[in-house]
């Protein structure tokens, strides 16, 4: 009662409250990071849609592979000799075919919202030789979800093998084999004189070189095939280029207003194939330590079906939080829940892990905007139970906020962190509550759910940030919220 008493103050004050926010916001639970049969997915988007309301997801997150293609070819004549790999993909579809059918189940199931995203691979990179029967490439797992840009934009995205560029010299070595259809048409069309013998007669006869001319025009036509348009690619897969081609991305979208997310930071992959005499591997470290020395990205995932550290306490998301609160950066990094739903294989399914957004209404503007502020939080399931974040909210003087917010206070201001987290589902065990500030553990609570909390706090005037780390049945992982003197 006294609870709710001090709500209905803080609305009628008109003040910047909790309640004033959290009562406008209503729990959406997502699927980011799933995969359609437009391109590696094994259900049709309207499969997925109706899976989904069976299992109370409210929006998915689609990101259907991009551009899903790995190719090589020799020096200097790369795209006349390239050998390629590849599977379905948006770009083979067509943009307009995959919005289109995004669109179509839209209408066709609107209890749930589909956000149309991609998966991106911005560069890779190959090492090693088919001369030496040893070939490698690298970082084909190192990839980035994409979402809200419109359809130029997205038909246009800065990547290895989307030859959008203008041309160079490899535009000009790519054409050169073009130039032998001219000797290879001369040769068909010229009619060589020789003599020759039959008994006792000597005849004259006129011939084509058909070998030699048909040759040379396969060539020149193989090149022109190949080849064409002869524009540059933007990032070629044959030296490391570092994090350029994946910062130029994020810098890509961000401008364009879109969102782009680090896919599975700490996974791993790596496997080898013989192509004939030619073994060809291929491996992709965790790469945690790039969310550091990348900027302007949205977020990363942080939880999913595999062994995370970058989100424990004092590790590099926290040195990322702290560098936007003291103003090293100029935007924070969030923390989604990643699924990599491709089909019911390796144990998947469709919504263990889940983004719970805190949305105004459902719709897709809706859910890009919570995905931008960080109005969210993580989840994993755990046989059948579910972590529900009832509460999270810091108020300090009369400024409040919730997860992404920031809160402006004098200095010295007693600092109130309310904690709200309840269990569906199975019967849940105890719950262990870590509230985290400035990368170190402040507070751990262990207890059954529902449980609620309120932890009191001093703000001492530097950048503060606060988020929840809570372990039970199954995980949830809060976003921060930043204190900062007014």
């Amino acid at each position: 009662m006294i609870y709710r008493a001090a709500r209905l103050i803080l609305l009628v004050a008109g003040l910047t409250g909790v309640a004033g926010v959290a009562e406008g916001l209503e729990r959406l639970p997502a699927v980011l990071h799933l995969h359609s049969d437009l391109s590696t997915g094994d259900f049709s988007l309207e499969q997925l849609t109706a899976m989904a309301e069976k299992e109370g997801i409210g929006a998915l997150l689609l990101t259907d592979n991009y551009l899903l293609r790995v190719e090589y070819g020799l020096p200097p004549f790369r795209a006349l000799t390239r050998a390629v790999r590849d599977e379905r993909s948006v770009l083979d579809l067509g943009i307009d075919r995959y919005l289109a059918r995004v669109s179509e189940a839209n209408l066709a199931n609107p209890r749930v919202l589909i956000v149309p995203g991609v998966e991106v691979l911005p560069h890779y990179y190959w090492t090693g030789s088919p001369l030496a029967l040893d070939m490698a490439v690298h970082e084909t797992q190192k990839n980035m979800l994409v979402f809200g840009l419109p359809d130029a934009a997205l038909r246009a995205l800065p990547v290895t093998g989307n030859r959008i560029g203008g041309f160079g010299w490899s535009s000009v070595l790519d054409a050169l084999p073009c130039v032998l259809l001219v000797p290879g048409l001369y040769l068909l069309t010229l009619k060589r004189r020789r003599l020759r013998r039959v008994g006792r007669v000597v005849v004259v006869v006129s011939q084509r070189r058909w070998l030699a001319g048909s040759v040379l025009c396969a060539i020149a036509v193989l090149a022109l095939v190949r080849g064409w348009p002869f524009t540059v690619d933007p990032y070629p897969p044959y030296r490391d280029l570092g994090l350029e081609p994946h910062q130029d991305l994020i810098d890509y979208v961000d401008r364009l207003g879109g969102v782009t997310v680090w896919s599975f930071p700490e996974a791993r992959d790596a496997g080898e194939q013989w192509m004939g005499p030619v073994k060809v591997s291929w491996y992709t470290p965790p790469y945690a330590d790039d969310l550091m020395r990348t900027a302007r990205y949205t977020a990363f995932g942080a939880v999913y079906e595999d062994t995370t550290r970058v989100d424990r306490p004092g590790e590099s998301w926290d040195r990322l939080l702290g560098q936007f609160a003291t103003g090293d950066r100029s935007r924070p990094a969030w923390a989604v829940g990643e699924s990599g739903f491709h089909g019911f294989t390796a144990g998947k399914s469709l919504g263990k892990v889940r983004t719970v957004f805190l949305v105004e209404e459902r719709t897709e503007r809706a859910v890009l905007d919570a995905l931008k502020r960080g109005r969210f939080y993580a989840v994993e399931q755990e046989a059948g139970a579910e972590l529900v974040l009832a509460e999270f909210s810091v108020r300090a003087g009369a400024a409040a906020g919730v997860s992404g917010d920031l809160v402006r206070t004098s200095e010295a201001t007693p600092v109130d962190i309310t904690v709200a987290v309840e269990a569906t589902g199975a019967k849940a065990r105890d719950v262990r509550v870590t509230l985290v500030r400035n990368g170190a553990v402040v507070r751990a609570w262990t207890g059954p759910p529902p449980f609620r909390t309120v932890h009191r706090d001093t703000f001492d005037g530097s950048p503060t940030f606060y988020r929840l780390d809570v372990r039970g049945p199954g995980r949830l992982l809060s976003n921060p919220i930043f204190v900062r003197r007014s």
